[in-house]
């Protein structure tokens, strides 16, 4: 059976962002990007989400969320407030590769933003893995720009600017 591809008339609407909880943990921290069959601490493009979502107890700034489409889990991402740089930040955003390839990356950012938005910042940072060009090219399709600055990681700096009034 399988999840269906988001129509795009549908964009994000059918996006949620939901808390991690004991009632979907597992699922959570079973998601990966990729199909191998070994689970990792750090991923090729991005950390596990057990290493996150543990980095979120330690460090409480930074917020874990569920990605979920029409019910179905399909992804995370975890953001909050950089105490070292005073910005909000984008850290992680992971979909499933059950659900790669299916828009969920840019609903899921699409809402994101959305949500972000509403913070008391005109802004919002992210950063990616230089390899990962799929990264690099969802970040630049929704309006994030290059600021020339990389992170401690050496990952290069991208943001985002919001028209507040």
């Amino acid at each position: 059976m399988g999840i269906e591809q988001p129509k795009s008339e549908v964009k994000y609407m059918n996006i949620q962002l939901r808390d991690i909880t004991s009632d979907n943990f597992m699922e959570y921290v079973l998601l990966k990007s990729t199909a191998a069959q070994e689970r990792l601490l750090f991923e090729e493009h991005v950390a596990s989400n057990a290493f996150s979502l543990a980095q979120a107890k330690v460090e409480p700034e930074w917020l874990s969320k569920a990605i979920y489409y029409e019910g179905t889990m399909v992804g995370f991402t975890m953001y909050g407030f950089d105490q070292k740089q005073k910005f909000y930040f984008i850290t992680r955003l992971m979909i499933d590769f059950h659900h790669q390839g299916k828009g969920f990356g840019k609903y899921a950012m699409l809402k994101f933003i959305e949500h972000v938005e509403k913070f008391p910042c005109k802004e919002v940072y992210t950063s990616f893995v230089p390899s990962n060009e799929r990264a690099k090219k969802l970040y630049t399709s929704l309006g994030f720009e290059h600021t020339g600055g990389v992170t401690n990681e050496g990952e290069p700096l991208y943001c985002l600017r919001f028209e507040k009034q």
